[in-house]
């Protein structure tokens, strides 16, 4: 009776780290695996691209697409035959799974897979969950889904539009809302280069439909030597090779531009 009680309140234990246990186990997933009795037994593992999850002295037992329970009882069942124990009592518990899980990747503080769950489903979730962006992520952030229903399994966001001018009803959008499976990708700042006659030259962040005249602003402005006459952009072409493009202050900038200021001749 005593054990009946004490397995009882293993499971308890256990069950508020786990999830729903009737879901089949896959490749992938974090398993605790307890043998009552017998903690030289007891694992924490990863169950195997195979689906085969290792156990000490009965080797490796397959058991992915198994509930639990079911998985359990074929450990059991191995235990026995292999006259490790006459009457195991085995408790799989899943941890981590595989299968409900969205991957947050890039310029986020800490990157990595995160459970879906009742508090957890959107993509701003899982940006806060992961501790937020880096200073030097981009505002635009992809969302690549893993069971799309047409070939377009890519959707980017720009989260500018999102918290700053309000467009938030992407956020409802059928198509983002996260699935298992799913990564959140969010790259690096794309940057410009600003040189020549200004106050402030070097590398700059780029923002969302910047103009020539903005990024002379961030620059701190043309030098008492520059001069606002032909001002160029070093642009880099389709074929690689990189080509001067004359510009006004109304031309929009472009990721790795190289914004060029001349001398004033006067």
């Amino acid at each position: 009776m005593f054990r009946v009680i004490v397995l009882a309140f293993v499971i308890l234990f256990y069950s508020h780290s786990s999830l729903s246990q009737e879901k089949p186990i896959q490749p992938g997933d974090v398993l605790k695996v307890t043998v009552y009795g017998n903690p030289d037994l007891t694992t924490q593992t990863e169950v195997s691209n195979t689906g085969h999850l290792n156990m000490p002295l009965i080797g490796a037992v397959e058991i992915a697409g198994l509930i639990s329970s079911t998985a359990s009882e074929k450990i059991e069942k191995r235990l026995i035959e292999q006259k490790v124990l006459k009457n195991p009592q085995v408790i799989i518990v899943v941890l981590e799974s595989k299968t409900n899980t969205v991957s947050v990747l890039g310029q986020v503080k800490a990157p990595g897979k995160y459970q879906l769950s009742a508090g957890a489903k959107t993509l701003i979730d899982f940006i806060a969950i992961a501790g937020g962006l880096n200073q030097n992520a981009s505002q635009d952030i992809t969302i690549i889904k893993a069971n799309a229903k047409s070939p377009v399994n890519r959707i980017t966001l720009n989260m500018q539009q999102i918290f700053v001018d309000g467009i938030t009803g992407v956020l409802t959008m059928e198509d983002i809302q996260l699935q298992s499976g799913d990564i959140i990708y969010v790259p690096e700042a794309p940057v410009f280069y600003i040189y020549g006659k200004v106050n402030r030259p070097g590398s700059f962040r780029l923002k969302r439909e910047m103009t020539v005249a903005q990024a002379i602003a961030l620059g701190g402005g043309i030098s008492s030597v520059g001069t606002k006459r032909g001002i160029t952009i070093k642009r880099k072409s389709e074929d690689g090779s990189f080509i001067d493009i004359e510009v006004n202050e109304n031309t929009l900038i472009q990721a790795n531009d190289t914004l060029y200021i001349n001398e004033s001749l006067f």
